[in-house]
């Protein structure tokens, strides 16, 4: 497990040249000195003691803060690992997950070694800023959608009484189909590349009548083997539409993909079904 070092000061304390410490937690908790698991709140990241008595002499207490990261299959370092943001959901803090290290230094100028105190998804404003799951999910939220359209067989969005209808997606060409990426500009994402690929985690078909069909994971699709089909019992002018549930994956610079743990429904546009009655009608000939 590799971490990227991130520089900070805390109350004033200038940091000096930092070696890694023997071992790192892995994310979502780390140990102190007593091997208890440390998250650190808000008020706690903030109120860190800045000297204390050991032994009878006044100690003084310098801090490290590092994104906890994971490592990537090429065993590179990911600048923004996912680990990092995905353990930081906004409710617990703006994150990324930091891993809060402290030395202590003595009267003398004598400096200890590195110790692992704890984790926060309260970093510091001083260190580097770094892209966060909130800043994500806002990202998902602006996703400019494709539109779900309605196309039904019988062709023409025309069919008869009780005849089996199908219908199926056409997808409009302009916003992101389920699959295709879209880039965010990388001046909101601090110069970051993020990367986020929108899937359709379900759909519901409302066939103007009272009546629908899912959630369903189907597009739907034509005779015969389309497996969204309606019955009309009466003549008549029915607004049908189709109603997304979108999700999406996320990554970062490059790094691997991960879930976006969100979802927005967002609403397809209304096609206009005729249905017509037929009868018998008996000719000379």
């Amino acid at each position: 497990m590799s971490h990227l070092r991130l520089k900070a000061t805390l109350v004033g304390l200038a940091l000096c040249c930092l070696h890694a410490p023997p071992g790192w937690a892995d994310v979502g908790g780390s140990y102190g000195d007593d091997g208890a698991t440390v998250r650190m709140n808000e008020e706690e990241t903030a109120a860190l003691p800045t000297t204390a008595q050991v032994a009878g002499s006044t100690v003084r207490y310098v801090y490290d803060f590092r994104v906890h990261c994971d490592q990537s299959a090429a065993g590179a370092v990911e600048n923004n690992c996912r680990a990092a943001i995905m353990a930081c959901d906004g409710t617990n803090g703006p994150g990324p997950l930091t891993d809060v290290l402290r030395r202590e230094v003595s009267a003398a100028g004598v400096a200890g070694p590195w110790r692992l105190i704890g984790t926060t998804c309260y970093p510091p404003a001083s260190i580097r800023p770094q892209v966060t799951l909130t800043m994500i999910r806002n990202a998902f939220h602006l996703t400019p959608w494709a539109k779900p359209v309605v196309d039904t067989q019988p062709a023409g969005n025309v069919t008869l009484v009780n005849l089996k209808t199908y219908y199926r997606i056409v997808w409009s060409t302009d916003g992101f189909q389920p699959g295709e990426v879209n880039v965010i500009d990388p001046t909101t994402m601090l110069g970051h590349r993020v990367e986020i690929r929108p899937r359709a985690q379900s759909y519901s078909y409302n066939f103007g009548d009272g009546q629908s069909s899912g959630p369903t994971m189907s597009e739907g699709g034509v005779y015969p083997t389309g497996d969204v089909v309606h019955r009309y019992p009466k003549a008549g002018q029915y607004v049908v539409s189709v109603t997304t549930t979108w999700s999406a994956d996320f990554r970062v610079d490059g790094g691997a993909w991960a879930p976006i743990p969100d979802s927005v429904v967002v609403p397809g546009p209304d096609t206009t079904v005729t249905v017509k009655a037929a009868r018998g009608v008996l000719v000379n000939e």
